[in-house]
C-alpha cells in the first residue's frame, strides 16, 4: 500500500482517495471560498470560479485560472491584508493597539508584514481541521449546490477570530512586540506620516536631549532627574484632525469633479464596476487604478499638513 504523504490533504471520493499536495495551487481553494465578492473583485475573472469543486475541476479553463500566480497573490494579498490589521504591537502604557497607518507605509521587508503572509498557512490548516470549510466539505456538496459569499463583515470577524487564535497558540507576541520596538528606518517606505515621525525620534533631530518622542509619551521618562508626566500626545490630537469632514472636504476642493465623484461612489460601498459605469470608465481596474492615485494625493495632503504642524510646535 502506498504510503499517505504527511504534508498533503486527502479527500474520501465514491471512486477512491484524491490527494492535494499543499505545494498545489488547490490547496488555497478553501481560503479563496471564503474570500468576500468585494476583495475577490480585484481580480474579475475569479468572479467566474464556480462555487462548487466538481463543476470547477470538470473545467480545463477554470482549473487553469487556479493554477495561475494571479490566483496565488490573490488568495495570499487578501488574507496578508487583512490579518496585517489585527496585529496589536505594544503603545503607551503597554497598551495593545492596532499597527498605526496604512500597510503600505511599510517596506515589504518589515518583519511583521512578512509575517502576515507566514500565518496563512495556519489559516489553512484551521480550514481543514476545525473548521467547516475543509476539503472533505466541498466534494460532499452537492454537484448543483453553490457556496454562497461570505459578506465583507463576515470575513473580517473570521480572519480576526483566526488571527488571535493563532498569534496565541504560536506564542507570537513577544516576537511581535520585539519586532514592533526594534523597528528600523528601513521598515517604512514612501513618503507618509509614520516614516516622517519615526525618523524624527530616530534622528533625535527635536530635541537637545538624546530621547525620543516615544521614550517621553509612552514611558513617562525623566530628564535631568525631572520626571515628566504623562501629557497628551499632539499627534494624535492632529492626526484626528486631518482626518476629520473638514480636512476631507478641503482635499475634495483641490479634485476634479470626476475624482468628487469617484469617492463620493466608494464611501455609498458601490462596486469598481458600479462606479466605471457612473463616472465614465471603461474598465474597473481603470477606476482601481484612480483610486490608488487618489490614495496617494491624500496621504501627500495629509503629510504636508503634518510636517507643518511638527515644524511649528
Amino acid at each position: 500500500m502506498e504510503k499517505c504523504n504527511p504534508y498533503s490533504f486527502y479527500v474520501v471520493l465514491a471512486d477512491g482517495i484524491m490527494e492535494i499536495p499543499q505545494e498545489s495551487n488547490l490547496s488555497w481553494i478553501t481560503l479563496f471560498y471564503a474570500l468576500p465578492k468585494e476583495l475577490v473583485e480585484k481580480r474579475p475573472a475569479y468572479l467566474e470560479l464556480p462555487r462548487n469543486i466538481h463543476q470547477l475541476l470538470h473545467s480545463e479553463e477554470h482549473r487553469k485560472l487556479i493554477e495561475s500566480e494571479a490566483f496565488l497573490e490573490l488568495v495570499w494579498d487578501c488574507y496578508a491584508w487583512s490579518a496585517w490589521q489585527f496585529f496589536q504591537v505594544p503603545g503607551k502604557g503597554g497598551v495593545k493597539h492596532d499597527i498605526p497607518g496604512n500597510w503600505s507605509n511599510y517596506s515589504g521587508d518589515f518583519p511583521l508584514w512578512r509575517l502576515s503572509y507566514e500565518i496563512i498557512k495556519h489559516f489553512r490548516q484551521k480550514f481543514e481541521t476545525e473548521m467547516e470549510w475543509s476539503f472533505q466539505r466541498l466534494f460532499l456538496m452537492d454537484k448543483d449546490s453553490e457556496l454562497p459569499w461570505l459578506s465583507y463583515q463576515h470575513f473580517g470577524n473570521l480572519v480576526g477570530n483566526l488571527t488571535d487564535m493563532i498569534v496565541e497558540e504560536q506564542n507570537w507576541q513577544p516576537m511581535i512586540d520585539e519586532i514592533w520596538n526594534n523597528r528600523q528606518v528601513a521598515d517604512y517606505t514612501g513618503k507618509n506620516i509614520n516614516k516622517r515621525d519615526f525618523m524624527r525620534s530616530w534622528d533625535h533631530s527635536r530635541t537637545a536631549e538624546h530621547i525620543s518622542l516615544e521614550d517621553v509619551l509612552e514611558n513617562v521618562a525623566g530628564i535631568n532627574g525631572e520626571q515628566l508626566y504623562d501629557i497628551a500626545d499632539p499627534r494624535g490630537e492632529f492626526e484626528a484632525t486631518v482626518l476629520s469632514e473638514q480636512s476631507m472636504e478641503q482635499f475634495k476642493h483641490k479634485l476634479t469633479e470626476q475624482d468628487r465623484l469617484i469617492l463620493q461612489l466608494r464611501y455609498e460601498g458601490c462596486s469598481l464596476k458600479e462606479i466605471a459605469e457612473k463616472a465614465g470608465f471603461k474598465t474597473p481596474s481603470a477606476v482601481s487604478k484612480r483610486i490608488e492615485k487618489l490614495a496617494g494625493a491624500y496621504e501627500d495632503f495629509v503629510s504636508g499638513e503634518y510636517s507643518v504642524f511638527l515644524d511649528k510646535h
